[in-house]
């Protein structure tokens, strides 16, 4: 097959955009955040230090360490091959992002402000510049961690365009969301049977 015709085709079928939350969401998952909710702290990302310490019998020093020590620039995730971070990251979408962002990554949340509009995860750029090479993670986890934009008026106060979630949460439950945004309906995976993990 020509390269043209390979990248046409990979384009035509893989710019669907990411999974759609029904179907990115492992029931597994939706108990765990249930868990993580549960814990009493101050923010989502003190929560997932706690659980992921409980997780993993670890002191939450360490899990911190281990959080911060995390690149800000190379995702640790595959969003092609890992269901399990699609999922978890679908998860951190709905709950913190798809208010501004819309259930379907669209841009149309009942938080998008008509004059800036938030980012369409659908749209041709977008869905192209993913199959292609994952998107822009760099940017994304940098947009989502320090925030991008003019200060506007939200429902529930001020902040930039697009708030910045760095003291809210995790490193890791950062590059989770983006890579749920990174995820393309073709390479859709199943949820695992439960008696095997995740």
């Amino acid at each position: 097959m020509k390269p043209i015709l390979f990248v046409a085709i990979v384009a035509l079928t893989g710019c669907s955009g990411p999974i759609p939350l029904n179907r990115a969401i492992w029931p597994m998952h939706t108990r765990e955040i249930y868990s993580i909710q549960a814990q009493a702290t101050p923010t989502p990302r003190a929560a997932w230090y706690a659980y992921k310490a409980q997780q993993e019998s670890k002191p939450i020093a360490e899990i911190e360490s281990a959080d911060t020590a995390l690149s800000t620039t190379r995702n640790p995730f595959h969003a092609n091959t890992d269901g399990a971070a699609v999922s978890r990251g679908a998860i951190i979408f709905r709950d913190h992002c798809a208010r501004c962002h819309g259930e379907d990554a669209r841009g149309d949340g009942p938080f998008s402000l008509p004059d800036h509009p938030a980012t369409n995860f659908h749209s041709f750029g977008h869905r192209f510049a993913a199959t292609l090479h994952g998107g822009a993670p760099r940017s994304w986890f940098r947009k989502i961690n320090g925030g991008y934009g003019d200060e506007v008026q939200y429902p529930d106060g001020p902040s930039q365009a697009m708030p910045a979630f760095g003291d809210t949460l995790a490193r890791e439950q950062i590059w989770l969301a983006i890579t749920y945004l990174q995820s393309l309906d073709m390479y859709a995976k199943a949820p695992p049977d439960e008696n095997n993990g995740d």
